[in-house]
């Protein structure tokens, strides 16, 4: 070979070798750049998580009001956090009725969502077999051998239950969740029982009683005071149940038949509280039963 063959040979070796150590230095500084995003998201994760976590603490003194401003706080650029409080009994709860047998006020507001009335009473037949002891079913529900026939593994406890996750494995809720994809956020199954009128939202106070929604909201704007918010300092609480009977026009028989699904407060309380930092969120949901000592909680999630 000519030494000029042998010049032309190791340039373009030298050249391919710098070639290979420039992709690996970029490599080296992506890997690098990778690192640090991770380790900066996992910082402003974990700052997200104490914000919330002081906002829990707040939230949690019985003491304090859903429009208190120690809610909602900034400590610096780019972090916050902001708490909501609400009661667990302005939701329904589905045990308590069920096994109090008033399906009746899950029907009206299965209806109210848009599912048609035979399939309203299917939904609330399957949910009232689920959770009661025996072989025979309500007319329109299901009991194991139903599931079976129907090539379902999930079969009913035949107790209270104890998760929205069981609550969705129960025959027909697939339609409910057609018409009304958040369900959940309308029931409890932590709350004292009965709905909480000083709180609730009209659409279920009117399942109660079978009223119409816009009748039942009169009353909860006036309750709720002029920021339209429920437990906050402008309220106008319902003092009675006999002032509440009196101006929606509830007969008396149909409040002597439903007094029980209704109570003027409830010692649950739900708190979520959301922690920002730069963008990052992260959110605590607690259920808790206040004034006991150690402090109760029936749920805990984070996400």
């Amino acid at each position: 070979m000519r030494p000029t063959d042998q010049q032309g040979s190791a340039l373009i070796l030298v050249l391919w070798c710098l070639l290979l150590m420039g992709m690996a230095v970029f490599g080296v500084v992506d890997l690098v750049e990778l690192s640090v995003e991770h380790t900066n998201h996992t910082q402003l994760a974990m700052d997200a998580e104490a914000l919330a976590s002081s906002g829990l603490a707040l939230g949690l003194n019985p003491q304090l009001l859903k429009d208190d401003p120690l809610l909602s706080q900034k400590p610096s650029e780019g972090r916050q956090f902001d708490v909501h409080i609400g009661s667990e009994g302005a939701r329904l709860n589905l045990n308590y009725i069920l096994l109090s047998n008033h399906r009746e006020i899950l029907v009206n507001l299965f209806t109210q969502w848009g599912l048609k009335i035979g399939d309203a009473d299917h939904v609330a037949d399957c949910l009232y077999d689920w959770v009661t002891p025996g072989d025979l079913r309500s007319l329109n529900g299901a009991k194991a051998d139903d599931y079976a026939h129907a090539g379902l593994p999930q079969r009913p406890t035949y107790e209270p239950f104890t998760s929205f996750d069981e609550v969705g494995l129960v025959m027909g809720m697939d339609l409910l969740t057609k018409v009304k994809p958040d369900w959940r956020e309308s029931f409890t199954l932590w709350s004292g029982g009965p709905l909480n009128i000083n709180e609730a939202p009209p659409d279920l106070i009117a399942a109660v009683f079978g009223l119409d929604t816009k009748r039942v909201s009169f009353v909860t704007e006036a309750r709720n005071g002029r920021d339209g918010l429920a437990a906050t300092a402008d309220d106008v609480p319902i003092a009675n149940v006999q002032s509440f009977q009196s101006s929606l026009g509830i007969p008396d028989l149909t409040m002597k038949a439903l007094a029980n699904q209704i109570s003027l407060s409830d010692p649950v309380r739900r708190v979520e509280s959301v922690g920002q930092a730069q963008g990052i969120r992260v959110m605590i949901s607690v259920v808790t039963r206040l004034n006991t000592s150690p402090i109760q909680y029936f749920l805990w999630s984070e996400q």
